[in-house]
């Protein structure tokens, strides 16, 4: 550590910083605290070298000296909500870093480390957190690596009773599904988000979105998750128990997201806004001309 502020101390024979040799310096003493488990000096020790890294002009570096500071300390952040807070924040640190630098991915991905430190009770804060990667990535036109990241903020919301964010969620992933060319995927959203509308016992809901899915829904229109939701759909507005029971069968929804297809399976004709005894469905907000998908024979191997 001695030698590492030497390089950085002015003196009278020495008018300028070697910023980058002192980032080296620091970064070694770091490594040697760290092996050795000494958790002060290894912090200060890292917090030194990111600093050296940042007068010196390397976000890039100094980004991962904080990452490297974070996840030194993750072990213990399992057993103590204040480090786990404290690791979180270095690891935001460290995305903001990578931002300055131009690293979208390190970026995502260090908010991602984040937002799994969040309190188990915080789904809102997880999300968000996750969400500002997805930005980052979307921002740089890295449309490919987000699947999975949207699929980490759905369950995030879903497991939170986050339903209508999970649903909004699920839209936006739709537009990167139409980007992708991958309307399997676009359908699969579809067929979630009239599941999720259902599960919250919102008939009118489900029923509104079905309807907007047939116009500029990428995907969706004459799909087999179309006839899985038309399903679900006209079984609770029709109050038909056996209709019901028949839809939640369908293969399409073995292959959404498992928590939401779990969510389907509990579905009852019960929903307090769904229309009062059997109509057709023109009159309960279904639009005539949308007509049930035909359903073909080879439906798993396809979804496959």
């Amino acid at each position: 550590m001695a030698q590492a502020k030497a390089h950085h101390t002015k003196s009278l024979t020495k008018w300028s910083s070697d910023w980058d040799s002192a980032a080296s310096a620091y970064e070694k003493a770091a490594q040697t605290f760290t092996h050795l488990g000494v958790d002060e000096k290894a912090k200060n020790a890292w917090l030194q070298a990111s600093h050296a890294h940042e007068k010196a002009k390397n976000p890039f570096f100094a980004a991962k000296a904080i990452e490297s500071l974070a996840n030194y300390l993750k072990d213990k952040a399992a057993k103590n909500e204040e480090i786990a807070k404290e690791v979180s924040e270095l690891y935001v640190r460290a995305a903001r870093m990578y931002a300055l630098d131009g690293k979208p991915e390190r970026q995502s991905d260090a908010l991602a480390k984040a937002a799994r430190l969040a309190p188990a009770g915080d789904a809102a804060s997880a999300a968000k957190l996750v969400l500002q990667g997805l930005d980052a990535l979307e921002d740089n036109e890295k449309h490919h690596l987000t699947l999975d990241l949207y699929r980490s903020v759905v369950l995030l919301q879903v497991r939170g009773n986050l339903i209508l964010d999970a649903i909004t969620t699920l839209k936006r992933e739709v537009k990167t599904f139409e980007k992708l060319q991958q309307p399997q995927g676009a359908a699969k959203a579809g067929l979630e988000i009239i599941v999720l509308c259902l599960a919250i016992g919102d008939w009118v809901l489900a029923d509104r979105e079905f309807k907007s899915m047939q116009g500029d829904f990428f995907g969706f229109a004459h799909s087999k998750e179309q006839s899985a939701a038309y399903g679900l759909i006209s079984a609770i507005e029709e109050r038909d128990e056996d209709a019901l029971k028949d839809a939640i069968k369908d293969s399409a929804l073995q292959f959404i997201i498992p928590e939401i297809s779990r969510m389907a399976k509990k579905l009852t004709i019960n929903l307090s806004n769904a229309p009062a005894g059997k109509k057709k469905l023109q009159s309960a907000g279904m639009t005539s001309n949308v007509a049930k998908p035909a359903q073909d024979d080879d439906d798993e191997d396809d979804l496959k």
